[in-house]
Order: C-alpha cells, then structure tokens, then sequence
C-alpha cells in the first residue's frame, strides 16, 4: 500500500517505521507484518527475526502466549482477553473492538518497566478481520512518580499520626481509636483496658541530665512499652511523660498484670552516661477497665486518677482504678 505526494510513492512500511511510537502489525495468520524500529528499539529484538514469524510473544513474555494483537484477530471476547490481562485492560471508547491495557515486563530494561499498549483490529471492506495492530508504550516514569506521590502521601499521614521523638501513635490518633474500641466493646460486650504511664520524677531527671538525656529516657520506655505489645494492643504518646496502652480484649487482671511487667522492666534499665554514671527511672501506671456505658474520657480520667493515686503511694507502682 502507498501514499502519494507531489515526489512520488511513499510506501506504508516506512510510514510504519518513522512512527516513534512502537508498532506491530500481524496479520489474520497471527504473522508479523510490520516491527517499526521504535517497537526493535524498545524490545531489543530487530525487525529482521520478526517479520514473517508468529513469535511476536518472544519480545514481551518468558513462553508461547497471545500478545494482545493475538486476541484482537481471534475476535476474543471480553472475558477471553480477561484470561491473559486480569484487571489491566479495558475496551476502547475510540474504536469499536480495540483494547487498551497496562502491565509489567520484568524482562525489559536492567529493572523492567511498564508498557500502555492498544491493539485495533484492521478490516476489510466487508468489515472482516484481516490483521491487527497493537502500539506499545514505556510509562514507566509516570509509574515511578505515581508511586513515589503515594509513598509520600503514606509517609505524611503516617507522620501526622505518630509522635516524632517515640514513634508512638500521638494523642489525636488515640481518641480515634479509643472511640472505636469503645463502641466495639458495647456492641459485642468484650472486655477493654487501658493503663496510662506516667514517667516518675522526669522533671528532677531532665533539670539533672539535661533535655537530651530526658528525651532518651522517653524513648527507652516507648521501646519498652512497644516490646510489650500484644498484636491486637497500641500505644500512644499522651503528654509529655505520659503514656497510654490500649489493651482491647482485655480485663483488668490481664491488664494489671501486662501493666507490672511493663513497670518491672522499665526500673531494671541503666542508660549509661559518659563519665561511667548511669540513668534510671521508674513508672507509675493506672490501669482501668471500661465500664458499659462509660464513654472515652470518663475512662482515662478513671485511668489518670489512678496513676495519681500510685504517685501518693510512693511511685514506681500500679494501681487498678475504682
């Protein structure tokens, strides 16, 4: 087939070849007509060992399999081209039985990269399939920067959720959470704790040590806390020195005695200083189990009472709220 101009015959082959995107065009055998030099550049694989051959498979998948100009021949139904391209394809709504999709080709390239690629059928006049052609291209940076925007996003709301010197989950996120775990407790009458954490003489610890010694107190006792998690139980950062564990699924005596294990083993640390002195720190914890029909801030008031109340008794002990 030519095109014609005032110079002359311009063959459809090289109008094929001088498209800068990558081009296939089979034929109603499934035989390579067509292989521009965009589509042997992008493959690595020359015209000259495609034209006239069935392996067009050869330059995207590891085995024998229909490329999408494949299917577009076999006049495959929807559910047919499903098969090969689950959920990454959808028709066309330019051209009436083409299709549009986007993969993964872990061959191409040192990393692989990602390929949008149409295939339209060609007719003939009787409106018969004779051919099929199929136009690949690299997204691979739109990806790469699609997901780089998601991971930021995650990182964002990860930050505006977590405490920066701990890690710990901040108080916003508590109340969240605590409003959840407290309607889940009522609607199927579960049992929930909490124990609030109080770090014992921190003041008298920062004015001694310095803020920075302080801060690493703090996180010692969130890396604590966090050791001493059950899956199904979180920590928050909830003031300065204070702490707060949510324990759903849990009744008092369970939390009493995750509570002594926390407040054991945090008294048991030195952090060791410069000059051979060393840092330790106690912890007084208050423990409350929801009561039906109590609501959010009734229960970690209960919760802080009760570590005021281990306070009067001399620190760096636990007690149950009434």
């Amino acid at each position: 087939m030519y095109l014609t101009n005032s110079g002359g015959q311009i063959s459809l082959s090289r109008i094929f070849d001088g498209n800068p995107v990558a081009t296939i065009v089979i034929d109603s055998e499934h035989r390579v007509i067509h292989w521009n030099r965009a589509c042997a550049v992008m493959t690595g694989v020359p015209a000259s060992e495609m034209i006239g051959s069935r392996d067009q498979w050869r330059a995207f998948y590891p085995g024998p399999r229909p490329i999408l100009a494949d299917l577009i021949v076999d006049g495959a139904v929807e559910s047919k081209v499903d098969t090969f391209y689950h959920g990454k394809f959808h028709r066309s709504e330019l051209i009436e039985g083409a299709y549009e999709a986007e993969d993964f080709f872990p061959a191409f390239g040192e990393h692989g990269c990602w390929l949008f690629f149409t295939a339209a059928p060609i007719c003939d006049d009787q409106g018969r399939i004779i051919g099929a052609i199929e136009t690949l291209q690299n997204v691979t940076e739109r990806h790469r920067a699609e997901e780089a925007l998601r991971a930021s996003e995650e990182r964002y709301r990860e930050l505006s959720r977590t405490d920066a010197l701990t890690g710990l989950l901040n108080t916003r996120t508590l109340w969240e959470h605590l409003l959840h775990e407290i309607a889940r407790a009522q609607r199927y009458a579960r049992p929930l704790s909490l124990m609030v954490l109080d770090c014992d003489d921190f003041k008298a610890i920062n004015d001694r040590f310095g803020h920075l010694e302080g801060d690493r107190v703090l996180t010692e006792l969130a890396a604590l806390i966090r050791a001493c998690e059950r899956g199904s139980d979180s920590a928050y950062r909830y003031g300065g020195e204070e702490f707060v564990i949510l324990l759903p699924e849990t009744a008092a005596t369970a939390a009493m005695q995750l509570a002594e294990r926390v407040r054991a083993r945090f008294a048991g640390i030195r952090l060791p200083l410069a000059d051979a002195e060393a840092i330790s720190a106690t912890v007084s914890i208050g423990v409350a189990e929801w009561r039906p029909g109590e609501d959010e801030q009734t229960l970690i008031r209960r919760a802080d009472e009760a570590v005021y109340a281990a306070k009067r008794r001399g620190k760096n002990c636990v007690v149950l709220a009434g």
